[in-house]
Formats: structure tokens, sequence, C-alpha cells
């Protein structure tokens, strides 16, 4: 009996304390609220976050979600939805749009001051969000919104705001709104100029996309806790659900892009891996093309619509215009398989020559 009773300890169920309707309103009427703390650590976050990609530094950016309080007034924002307190909701609309202006204040006149004219891949990663970034968005706000519910894991809502990332695409904005017409958007070897604003756009969606994610599915998840009322609040529900409709239009087209950069990108995995002979005339390693490498691809798609960059290394002997021909007209025939229409491409050979030499005999 006694050895029954260590083993059911072993398997036994906890249940977390839970946090009542008046405690949990404590919590996000504080959170609602414009403070000094709240100044004081958003503007620190800012700078942080922009410096951050500037440097084009993960670790440091990642810092910067951790201080930054911008979560806090967004489900304080859905809490109030929930319990149909106007005052509450407003506050804390009043409360995130006035971070949202600091923060892209601050990168701006960061981004002025360091008069920096070229970005790199931690700033190009924020200008091109999809539905995966609204389903990180949905997830976190569930885990975040549920871990205010209860007593014990309520601090985890740090962690919450490092998987969504709300300062960095602010401050993107900031930054693509500081730069000229005269800036140089660095990805991998390729040099793209005048994304202005895509930069500012597209990172200001990507934190709309997360904004209302977070809202609508922490909403939901106090609704289904028994904080609020759905025959109160179905109202600000619904606005809710169609502000996640609208902004799916745009996320799901660039998740279309996605999925064909990727596959694009597989395609081409075989010249990099050195086959490039296979890939233009299933011929053998004795072929002249097994000595052709792929230095650099870049793949840029839109719509139906897709451009082709290419840096190949190939023997003199391959330099004609028929032979480069077979490598276009390959490109173009894989890219059409996936329903790419429009094609353009851009191939640029660097010729190789070998030279033998025997050696001389010595006497």
């Amino acid at each position: 009996m006694e050895r029954f009773d260590k083993r059911s300890e072993l398997l036994s169920f906890h249940i977390d304390e839970v946090l009542t309707s008046k405690q949990l309103y404590v919590g996000r009427d504080a959170g609602s609220r414009l403070s000094t703390a709240y100044f004081v650590l958003l503007i620190s976050a800012s700078a942080i976050a922009t410096l951050g990609l500037l440097m084009n530094s993960a670790a440091v950016i990642i810092g910067a979600m951790i201080v930054a309080p911008l979560m806090e007034p967004i489900l304080s924002l859905a809490f109030g939805i929930a319990i149909s307190d106007r005052l509450l909701s407003l506050r804390s609309l009043v409360t995130i749009l006035t971070g949202c202006l600091l923060v892209i204040l601050t990168s701006f006149v960061l981004a002025n001051a360091l008069d920096i004219a070229q970005v790199k891949n931690e700033v190009t990663n924020r200008i091109t969000p999809n539905l995966i970034d609204l389903g990180i968005a949905i997830a976190a706000a569930i885990a975040g919104s549920f871990s205010l519910t209860r007593a014990r894991i309520s601090n985890s809502i740090a962690g919450v705001a490092i998987a969504v990332a709300l300062v960095p695409p602010l401050c993107v904005t900031g930054i693509g709104l500081s730069f000229g017409s005269s800036f140089i958007a660095q990805i991998g070897r390729n040099n793209l100029s005048g994304l202005t604003n895509q930069l500012a756009q597209g990172s200001f969606l990507l934190f709309l996309a997360n904004l209302i994610g977070i809202t609508i599915s922490a909403l939901i998840v106090f609704l289904v806790l028994g904080h609020g009322s759905l025959a109160r609040c179905w109202k600000g529900l619904l606005i809710c659900l169609a502000l996640v409709g609208l902004i799916c239009i745009p996320l799901s087209s660039a998740l279309n892009e996605f999925i064909l950069t990727h596959e694009l990108e597989a395609r081409f995995a075989q010249f990099k891996a050195g086959r490039i002979e296979t890939f233009i005339e299933n011929s053998s390693d004795q072929s002249p093309w097994s000595r052709v490498k792929m230095l650099y691809n870049n793949v840029i798609i839109s719509g139906d619509s897709v451009k082709v960059e290419v840096i190949l290394q190939a023997p003199q002997s391959l330099l004609k215009e028929s032979e480069i021909n077979k490598v276009n007209n390959k490109f173009i025939e894989n890219m059409q398989k996936i329903g790419l229409k429009d094609v353009q491409t851009d191939i640029r050979v660097i010729p190789t020559e070998i030279f033998k030499f025997k050696s001389n005999p010595t006497y």
C-alpha cells in the first residue's frame, strides 16, 4: 500500500492556483497605464534594439525584447475587450499607440545620428512577414494570456515577449523612415538599393500582425477561462476577427512567395553541390559541365514573376552564348514548373583556365 502511494505521488496532477477576474483586473489595469517606468523601459529597449539591428547582433536584439514592456498594454487591451470595460480598452489602446510612436521616433533619431547607410539581414529579415509570423504571435499570446491567469507561472511573460518580438519591427520601421534614397540593404553578397519604403512598410506590417494576433488569441483565452462574457463583448470580438481576416490577405501572399523561394532554392541546391552537369544535360562526371560551380544565387519573387541572379565559375571553353543559353533555359524550365510565368534571369560567369605543366627532367 505504501509503495502504491509513492507511485501515485509520482503521477499526481497539480492544479495551479487560478486568479480571479478581480485579481487579474488589478494587474491589467496597471499594465494599461502610461508611467515613468513604461517610458524609461521602452526608450531603453528601443535604443538597444536599434543598435542591435544596425550591428546585426541577434543577442542584443533578444536583450531588447526582454526589456520592452509593450506586451503588457496589449494583453490589457484584450482583457478589457473580454470584460467589456470600455475605459480599460481605450486606455490600453492609447498606451500602445504612444509606445509605438515612441519606439519609431527613438529608432529614427538614433539611425539619423549614426548616419549608417547599410543594413544587413537582422533588418531585412523583418520586412517580409507572412502567415507563419501571425501563427507565432497567436501561439505566444495563448501562452502569455494563460500564464497571466495562473499565479505560479505569471512571470513567464518575458519569454512570450521574446517569441513575438514587438519592438524590433517598430525599430526597423524607424530605421527605414530615417534613410533617404541613397541606402543599401545587404542581403548575402547582394546589395539592393532603394528599399526604404519596403523597410518601413514591411516591418510595420509585421508589427500589426503581431499586435492583432496577440489581441485576438488572448481575448479568446480570457473568454474560455471565464474572464468576461461573449454576449457582452461580441462586437469587439467581431472587430478583431475582421482585422485578422484583413491582415491575412497580404500575409498569405507573402507566405506563397516564401514557399516558392525555398522551393527554388532547393532546386538550385545541386548547383551548389557541384552537380551542375546532371542539371544541364544529364551527363557523366567526365562532362566539362562537371567543372562548373555556382558561387552565388539570389531569388526575388513577386506574385507570379521572379528574378534570379546567379554567379557561376566555368571553364573558358564553355563561355559561349549557346552554352550559357542551356543554363538559362533550364532555370526558366524549373521556374515555370512551379507556376512562375514572368521569369527574368541575370547570369554572370567567372572564367577559369587550367594550365598543365610537365616538370623538366634533371640530369
